[in-house]
């Protein structure tokens, strides 16, 4: 008997880790902001509204051309598109750049297959107050905010991709 206890004692552990998991995305969620909506033209010509993907899990990546670490964390982000997109998950790129076809060169260069916007006059990225290229904002299925990431690196790509996943399973 005691052996068997023994054995249920770590799937215990687990799914009380997994709950507290949960309790702590859910009390982020009550201390976050909901995230400002906005419309932006895509490189190919339709116009984007954040709000429309309410209901999905959103990551908003801002990026430059000229921002060394922005092509790895767009192909990054194409890998996760593609990996979790039927589950509800979204990627907007949002790019600074000053000449759109720049920008265009390079999303077309990196394969990027998500809807690349242009923020010509930067009015989205200070609202969301980008300081730093690239901007990684992860958005729940409410429109809350729930992370924000600056390019990353192995350590902080873990835990974007338990974040993430926690958010799709939401």
């Amino acid at each position: 008997m005691d052996d068997r206890n023994d054995r249920r004692r770590p799937a215990a552990r687990l799914a009380l880790g997994a709950a507290l998991a949960v309790l702590t995305l859910a009390a982020a969620a009550a201390d976050a902001p909901v995230a400002p909506d906005f419309a932006l033209p895509s490189m190919a010509g339709a116009n984007h509204r954040l709000s429309e993907h309410r209901g999905e899990v959103v990551a908003v990546v801002f990026w430059a051309s000229w921002c060394g670490d922005c092509r790895r964390e767009l192909e990054r982000f194409e890998r996760l598109r593609r990996t979790y997109g039927k589950a509800g998950f979204v990627v907007l790129g949002v790019s600074l750049d000053d000449d759109p076809a720049r920008a265009r060169a390079l999303a077309d260069a990196a394969g990027i297959g998500y809807p690349v916007l242009s923020d010509p006059g930067k009015d989205v990225a200070k609202t969301y107050r980008v300081d730093d290229l690239p901007l990684i904002v992860l958005i729940d299925r409410t429109g809350v905010v729930r992370a924000r990431h600056d390019a990353l690196d192995e350590r902080e790509e873990r835990g974007l991709m338990v974040s993430l996943r926690d958010l799709i399973d939401e």
